[in-house]
């Protein structure tokens, strides 16, 4: 290995290629998080390379990415896939040097990075992000059979066994690959995110003076993709009977996907339509504006991971009221900063109007929020993903001495 220089934490400068189906322009919780790791590991004096599907009209402005020939899947949101290209192709990129491999996906990106790592005997972190038996109905015409979810879950346990080491967001997801009889090593390693972004807002009240809010009227927002596991309209419908308590409260979507236009039908066969804001895809820069001037933050989805919305949600100083799910664990705790309720619409509309009717406990779970926050920063996950890194490149290079 050629003569490196070291960081300040006395970690040499590693080359280390990222490997991902999904990145920008797409604004999702894998490619904000990537983006995050990259400028993290950058910072710190590693050279990071990022292969990641040809996005068409889409142009680059970071250095080191590396946009490989794709196809378009999915038209509302456009999603494209990578295809391997020419043998010349894959060969071209094999030929490359890195000391480690990290795979974000398991599908044609991440078969890449398998095919890369084997060809090169370099070692292979790969990250679990998504349940894959959670997506099938994105799978055209058959996605919704008992067949595909059976082929998913042996999918998911064998293409997340093809990785050295592996990384969860989440405890959830550890158990998941437990269940599922993942045999590699799995390690886990929260997300994380630039916590002073969302410490204060540049301009408070700017985001309700846009809409025309007041300031005493309550915004319960939801952030992320608008579509059909997110469990949206369980929202919509909860809102309804919240409304009838709080007449002035109001329903903010930010965020953009395939459920979007059902979403606003069932939207404008209620009486409260007019209280239910479709932000569409909103520039991050102005997130921690409408984070900071909403009131409570609201989740109805059961297929999160370690959802970077929550944490930029609890970095603001939200308290939250969500549908159980596993993954929220660390970051929502019961009776301090917020709640978790059973799918059930009543339950959850009575949980958040219990919120808003008590200004003191507003406050208070707002607080705690900010202090749980603390433990998701990207300077965490940075130095948790060089200590496996170097892990891994010392017992890859065991393996070749033997």
């Amino acid at each position: 290995m050629a003569e490196q220089q070291e960081n300040n934490r006395g970690i040499a400068s590693l080359r280390i290629g990222l490997f991902t189906d999904t990145y920008a322009p797409q604004v999702n919780g894998v490619s904000i998080s990537l983006q995050l790791i990259s400028e993290g590991l950058r910072a710190e004096g590693h050279q990071v390379t990022i292969f990641a599907p040809r996005f068409p009209g889409y142009h680059d402005d970071e250095q080191g990415v590396v946009r490989l020939p794709s196809l378009k899947y999915l038209n509302d949101p456009p999603i494209y896939v990578a295809v391997l290209g020419t043998p010349r192709t894959t060969w071209s990129l094999t030929r490359k040097h890195f000391d480690v491999l990290h795979a974000h996906s398991p599908l044609s990106v991440g078969l890449l990075a398998y095919l890369t790592a084997s060809t090169k005997n370099l070692p292979l972190i790969y990250t679990y992000h998504t349940s894959i038996t959670d997506y099938t109905h994105y799978l055209k015409f058959i996605g919704g059979t008992g067949l595909i979810r059976h082929g998913a879950r042996w999918f998911s346990t064998a293409s997340t066994n093809l990785g050295d080491q592996i990384v969860v967001p989440s405890p959830k997801f550890k158990r998941l690959l437990l269940a599922q009889k993942v045999s590699k090593p799995i390690h886990t390693i929260p997300n994380g995110i630039d916590l002073s972004n969302f410490k204060d807002a540049k301009n408070p009240g700017s985001f309700r003076n846009k809409l025309g809010i007041k300031a005493d009227a309550p915004i319960l927002l939801s952030v992320g993709r608008v579509d059909k596991e997110k469990r949206l309209d369980f929202l919509i419908d909860a809102f309804v009977q919240i409304s009838e308590r709080f007449p002035d409260a109001r329903l903010v979507f930010a965020g953009d996907g395939g459920a979007r236009a059902d979403l606003e039908k069932k939207a404008a066969t209620t009486q409260v339509n007019d209280r239910i804001h479709f932000l569409g895809m909103v520039d991050r820069s102005t997130l921690p504006g409408i984070l900071h001037d909403a009131t409570i933050f609201l989740s109805a989805s059961t297929t999160e991971v370690h959802p970077i919305s929550v944490i930029e949600a609890i970095a603001s100083g939200l308290p939250l009221v969500a549908v159980q799910d596993e993954a929220f664990e660390g970051m929502i705790e019961e009776g301090q900063n917020g709640h978790m309720t059973p799918l059930d619409v009543n339950a959850f509309a009575a949980t958040v109007c219990s919120v808003l009717e008590d200004p003191a406990k507003l406050e208070r779970y707002g607080k705690h929020s900010s202090v749980l926050s603390q433990k998701y920063s990207i300077e965490g996950q940075v130095r948790a993903l060089e200590t496996l890194y170097i892990e891994a490149i010392l017992q890859n290079w065991r393996g070749k001495s033997r």
